[in-house]
């Protein structure tokens, strides 16, 4: 398993209580969950079909995306409005 370190940005919609999930390190990721652990396995889904999409067009994915920060496994937390894997 690959491990990345992306920044992403969440937004409270107050009247849904979900959270909104974009990324200026993955630009085209977009997705939500009500709390961290649905945020973090929608991204992982989100990420997921970026990858694909981005094989099937013959598109490099973006920087953030290409070399792994480590092949080790790592704990995924939320802090801040950050999620880091």
């Amino acid at each position: 398993m690959k491990i990345y370190k992306i920044r992403l940005e969440l937004e409270l919609d107050e009247e849904s209580e979900y959270y909104t999930v974009t990324s200026p390190d993955v630009p085209g990721l977009v997705t939500a969950g009500r709390n961290p652990v649905e945020v973090q396995a929608n991204v992982q889904e989100a990420i997921e079909g970026l990858f694909l999409a981005w094989k099937e067009v013959g598109q490099e994915p973006p920087p953030a995306l290409r070399r792994p920060q480590s092949s080790q496994r790592q704990r995924s937390f939320l802090t801040d409005g950050l999620v880091m894997a």
